[in-house]
């Protein structure tokens, strides 16, 4: 997926240097000169960020701004201002613009600001769960890449939520199979009495209750991708009949003798240690050899944390849209979320992600909207010199503390006197105290 920019400025060299900059960084970049030209340009192709000079040669900036949120909310602006001209960038941010910069640009910095908000295809060919800017999912790309338009089967690793299904059928979507079916079967979801049929379909008549016949996964998914996920927790027996089919590329649907033939790429995937399952017998090792082929394990978020920020761009901008909402995060919340561990990976991200934006209409999500199960670090700044008296460094640390449980409990006094473990009164008189 190329995301399409648009840059609108009057001045038509700084147009083509902010285009040819985006341009190399794998964006599909238009521009506009003038503000009707601009506004015409939004109601006919799909933008994913608008770059907006604050004068035009007929109309402010701002009123393009009031027009594009008018009818296209969630579209990312972001403004060319003056240099020092913070009160037109204030006025910007309150009618919805994600963010200013000053001219003379740095155009590396415009790049840079763009990508974090809007990856390019150079970064966001896994799409959704799947957008990235760290090194270790770009390797994870690069080998991918080298074996893509074959058919040598798959086997991912990884913790749960940390993204395996989405990168299947980011495999699938981009080889040569994307034209044909992308068919996933959770194996840890179906009871084994039951999957063998999931797998492989049923005549009428094979057991109590079939009374018709029907097609398994594997030839619904003929001629493209089949993706078992939670392979681990499959039987031995259903291991014996899978290696089977891999290896002889023919099915047999229960209560029949007649082979069909299929023609399917086979994507497994696990959060289980396969290797300690093959050791202990639990699981095929012959199987194990002829699933993993390419091998690839997925990093947990925690290690790849310049992706979380990237991540929960693409996920607001997907919630504005679906809600017709215009909600950002603020760079205090974007640095929080990359301190928290995230046991549950991206999902655990998202659902926190989708949690917070239910709850507010417009505007930024700060540190105070995070749910109350999440405990965000407190950051203390090492104090320079331990010179000065003892009581003065006490109350500068009281003083950031007391700041600091305001702002999670978003000013609610008492709530945050029970974060301090201290009495509301205790935590009025200490307030006064720091006002003087």
């Amino acid at each position: 997926m190329t995301h399409r920019i648009l840059v609108v400025d009057d001045e038509v060299k700084l147009c083509r240097n902010i285009a040819i900059k985006l341009g190399r960084c794998g964006y599909q970049v238009d521009t506009a000169h003038d503000g009707k030209t601009a506004i015409g340009l939004i109601e006919r192709l799909t933008y994913g960020a608008v770059i907006l000079d604050y004068m035009l040669t007929d109309m402010t900036g701002l009123d393009v701004l009031q027009a594009i949120k008018q009818k296209h909310p969630s579209l990312l602006v972001f403004m060319l201002t003056a240099y020092g001209n913070v009160e037109n960038a204030v006025m910007a941010m309150k009618l919805g613009a994600v963010d200013y910069f000053n001219k003379p640009i740095e155009l590396k910095v415009l790049a840079e600001k763009i990508q974090t908000v809007l990856p390019p295809a150079c970064t966001e060919e896994f799409t959704g769960a799947m957008a990235f800017v760290s090194d270790k999912m770009k390797q994870i790309r690069e080998m991918l890449e080298r074996v893509n338009q074959t058919d040598a089967s798959i086997l991912l690793l990884g913790e749960s939520g940390v993204g395996k299904t989405a990168l299947a059928k980011w495999v699938h979507q981009s080889s040569h199979r994307h034209e044909h079916p992308f068919i996933s079967l959770n194996c840890a979801a179906i009871p084994e009495n039951l999957l063998e049929s999931e797998l492989f379909g049923y005549e009428k008549g094979a057991f109590t209750g079939a009374i018709d016949t029907r097609i398994g996964k594997f030839e619904a998914a003929n001629q493209g991708t089949i993706f078992l996920d939670e392979i681990g927790e499959m039987s031995l027996a259903t291991q014996a009949k899978l290696l089977h089919v891999i290896e002889e590329k023919r099915i047999v649907r229960l209560g029949s003798h007649q082979e069909r033939q299929v023609d399917v790429r086979i994507i497994a995937a696990t959060n289980r240690n396969i290797q300690d399952f093959v050791r202990s017998g639990k699981f095929r090792e012959d199987l194990y050899y002829r699933l993993n082929l390419v091998e690839i394990v997925l990093p947990p978020l925690r290690e790849r944390k310049e992706d979380i920020t990237v991540l929960t761009q693409l996920k607001l901008q997907e919630l504005n849209s679906k809600y017709s909402k215009s909600v950002t995060a603020s760079d205090e919340l974007k640095k929080a979320l990359e301190t928290l561990p995230w046991q549950g990976n991206i999902r655990e991200l998202f659902n926190v992600l989708e949690r917070m934006h239910i709850m507010k209409t417009t505007g930024h999500l700060h540190i105070g909207d995070l749910p109350a199960n999440l405990a965000v670090p407190v950051e203390t700044k090492p104090m320079e010199s331990t010179a000065g008296k003892l009581q003065d460094m006490l109350e500068e640390v009281e003083e950031k503390m007391i700041e600091d449980a305001l702002l999670r409990t978003k000013g609610n006094q008492t709530k945050a006197a029970d974060l301090l473990g201290i009495s509301r009164n205790t935590l009025i008189h200490k307030m006064k105290k720091i006002k003087r």
